[in-house]
């Protein structure tokens, strides 16, 4: 019964099975792959769910907001970054400038690339300068200065050299708490 359905008429070359299922069945007489295509109107529809989940939020990233409602809706106004992801493409911004917090769905939020950066927040511990200790090593090391050639008095002194624990070096830092 299966096979009668599966042979092709012999005025209209198409399958009864074809004609109402809109592909032939599966039947137990083996069949190369590619008689199994499926239908135009099922990989279009693959092909716009595929492209749906491409774009795909994660926490950080910068999106544009598309205006739902007041005076201009259905533009892209305002900016945000996503800072929670939830279940069913809706996603948590914090939008820029007010900083308020609003809930969006996937097709509501757009991504893009910023021009320039916000600045990062700076706390305090960053702005306070810390004093810089040289570092503690085994051997003693003494700074040593070139001869002085100061006119011909050959008993000239030099000022001593003091180390300022304050300024940075590329070699000796450390923080002392």
């Amino acid at each position: 019964m299966l096979q009668n359905r599966n042979t092709p008429d012999r005025d209209t070359k198409l399958y009864p099975a074809m004609c109402i299922f809109g592909h032939p069945i599966r039947d137990f007489i083996p069949i190369p792959p590619g008689n199994y295509r499926p239908h135009r109107t099922w990989r279009d529809t693959l092909e716009a769910r595929e492209s749906a989940l491409r774009n795909r939020h994660i926490v950080g990233n910068y999106v544009r907001i598309q205006n739902q409602i007041g005076p201009s809706p259905l533009k892209w106004d305002k900016t945000g970054r996503v800072i929670e992801v939830r279940q069913f493409d809706q996603y948590v911004v914090k939008v820029d400038g007010s900083g308020r917090v609003t809930l969006r769905n996937r097709k509501f939020l757009r991504k893009y690339s910023p021009v320039i950066l916000p600045p990062t927040t700076r706390t305090i511990t960053m702005d306070i300068p810390l004093p810089i200790m040289p570092t503690q090593s085994s051997t003693p090391s003494l700074t040593t200065l070139p001869p002085a050639s100061h006119g011909s008095s050959g008993n000239a002194t030099s000022p001593p050299i003091h180390t300022n624990p304050f300024i940075r070096t590329a070699t000796n830092h450390t923080r002392t708490p």
